[in-house]
């Protein structure tokens, strides 16, 4: 999420792109160039993307992200998709609200795609079901309410579990049997109290190398600076506790082009998934990793 109140060319030019490697400490530019930016969404007037959340679905990926368009104060949902992960077709606005929406965190349960935008400015969180997949969602239930945000599921033990962040830099986390609800506050009222380096959910959580991995937004100097990962040792109702996986930050500014200065969110995918009858050398699907990010120059 890019904070709404932020305005003129900081808004602006923040934009996506491909990161891979061998490991998460590892990840480099598969490009160049953005895979998605502003300029693709001209018709809208569109001035900047961020938060991209990715979902193969019948062979085709499909990346949505928060999409801020001139002249509104209140971001949109975006869509692309590619069937190759290297040529990008802009799908236009897939989800417009009267409120502010942003990290379109998008996933599949019992067979229907379901996205959790965060909408803060609600004091909910909203769980939307695609009826149009990826063009048309309705909204089926608020999950929780309150001032959360950048919410973010993984299942684990039996159960989904959901980081969220909490009055913007302290850490909460809820747990229930199936993402639809109910869900129920941990026992500890806050994993982590304010902090402006770890709390701020940064991307989808994953399991790598037998870990479960947080990430976490580091926005010590400014907003948007750099992403960490955290390695969770231990999750169930009644007890938390995570270290970090590596002393140094796995995204930051790359000093140049559309990601210099800041990088603040991830996606992140294992390629042995998805190779299939990949026969591209060109493809970010070579790699044992890869992730969609975002950045800013």
């Amino acid at each position: 999420m890019i904070p709404h109140n932020q305005t003129g060319n900081e808004q602006g030019i923040w934009s996506i792109g491909i990161f891979h490697g061998s490991s998460l400490d590892r990840l480099t530019q598969w490009s160049s160039q953005p895979i998605v930016s502003a300029n693709d969404f001209r018709e809208y007037d569109g001035k900047a993307v961020a938060d991209p959340f990715a979902i193969h679905h019948r062979g085709v990926w499909y990346l949505f992200f928060e999409l801020f368009i001139r002249g509104r104060s209140n971001a949109v949902i975006g869509a692309s998709r590619s069937s190759n992960l290297v040529d990008w077709e802009p799908l236009g606005i897939v989800l417009d609200e009267p409120h502010h929406l942003s990290y379109p965190f998008v996933f599949e349960y019992e067979d229907e795609i379901y996205m959790m935008p965060e909408t803060k400015s609600l004091r909910s969180v909203c769980l939307y079901q695609a009826v149009d997949f990826p063009f048309r969602w309705k909204r089926v239930k608020t999950l929780l309410s309150g001032r959360l945000m950048d919410c973010s599921l993984i299942q684990h033990q039996g159960r989904f579990w959901m980081f969220a962040g909490w009055q913007s830099y302290w850490l909460r986390l809820f747990h229930a049997t199936n993402p639809l609800g109910p869900w129920r506050p941990h026992w500890l009222p806050v994993l982590r109290k304010y902090s402006k380096s770890s709390n701020r959910p940064g991307g989808r959580p994953v399991r790598w190398n037998g870990n479960i991995v947080r990430f976490s937004q580091d926005n010590t100097l400014h907003y948007g600076q750099q992403l960490r990962a955290w390695r969770v040792s231990q999750m169930n109702r009644l007890w938390y506790s995570e270290a970090p996986l590596f002393d140094e930050p796995i995204l930051k500014g790359s000093g140049q082009g559309w990601n210099a200065r800041c990088m603040h969110h991830i996606d992140l995918f294992e390629s042995r998934n998805f190779v299939g009858n990949n026969s591209d050398t060109s493809s970010p699907l070579n790699s044992p990793l890869f992730a969609f990010v975002d950045g800013s120059a």
